[in-house]
């Protein structure tokens, strides 16, 4: 009976997370080999394309999700019919990125992820379905913190790079200490209320220690060098009988045309703005649906 009960919580887990999905008809499951595994991603192509080079945008899943938990979560595919860019949606390492704050599966077994997206970027570029000038990364979460590694390793592969629910770590800053590499545009979209990353900073409940979100946008202005001063504003949302108040503030004079933001979801928490949360048994705090965080994430990756 515990066995059976067990099952069917992993079941209920793995629907609601959205591990089982059928392919639309403008999507391909690909893999690439490496480090003797076989990862696997979704490429979705937007409906009526016509197969010229566009943008593209990579989806980085949060822990225990999946490429498509990802499109479950967020609604991208169907952003990305819209909008007309291609969206792709890579499978973490058992459900999770080597973020380096040094705890999930990915990063206990040293998995090589920084080296596993640049190929999928590339190979996609080599297919000639991508503008190589037009390439977007978001993460969610672990997906994000990974987000904000790729951004400071790979900066040269990004036209615009957002993380949600996810900000500088410190190993992230350490490396980018190490390294010289070039600015890029950076967005940080981030709940005030987050009970499992904190906004203040300090240590996530998955390991590592993290940098304010303040902070963060502080060091990415360092970086980038950009100027005051920060072009700031808010919109207020009506939800039942309370107000949704969201900051935007943004430096838009930063070296090489690069540009610095900060999407402030007061009282909000972990979960993507919009979206059912993935992972039921985990309080991710205070939800909204009156947001669209993937058009918040595409608004931000079209201003650059």
């Amino acid at each position: 009976m515990k066995i059976l009960n067990i099952l069917f919580v992993f079941i209920l887990a793995s629907s609601c997370m959205g591990f089982f999905r059928e392919l639309a008809p403008n999507e391909k499951l690909d893999s690439i080999e490496i480090q003797n595994q076989k990862r696997t991603y979704i490429v979705h192509y937007p409906k009526g394309w016509n197969g010229s080079p566009i943008r593209l945008l990579v989806a980085l899943h949060g822990r225990f999700g999946s490429g498509n938990s990802m499109i479950k979560q967020t609604k991208l595919d169907l952003l990305a019919d819209r909008k007309g860019f291609i969206v792709v949606f890579p499978d973490g390492y058992k459900r999770s990125w080597a973020d380096g704050r040094g705890n999930t599966p990915a990063d206990e077994n040293k998995i090589n992820d920084i080296t596993f997206i640049e190929l999928l970027v590339k190979r996609l570029i080599a297919e000639g379905s991508v503008n190589p000038k037009e390439i977007f990364l978001v993460g969610h979460s672990n997906g994000g913190f990974m987000a904000q590694r790729l951004a400071v390793e790979k900066p040269e592969l990004w036209k615009g790079v957002l993380s949600v629910a996810a900000q500088v770590s410190v190993f992230t800053l350490k490396r980018k200490l190490t390294l010289k590499s070039n600015p890029v545009s950076v967005g940080i979209m981030a709940g005030t209320e987050d009970p499992i990353v904190p906004f203040s900073g300090g240590y996530v409940r998955d390991g590592g220690e993290i940098l304010s979100v303040e902070d963060s946008i502080l060091r990415w202005k360092e970086w980038n060098s950009c100027k005051e001063p920060a072009n700031q504003k808010t919109e207020n949302y009506k939800e039942e009988s309370t107000e949704l108040k969201i900051d935007f503030i943004r430096y838009e004079s930063c070296a090489e045309n690069t540009k610095v933001g900060l999407i402030q979801l007061n009282g909000l928490g972990h979960s993507w703005p919009g979206e059912t949360p993935m992972i039921p048994f985990i309080d991710q705090g205070k939800t909204t649906n009156v947001l669209d965080g993937s058009k918040l994430v595409w608004d931000f990756m079209e201003s650059l």
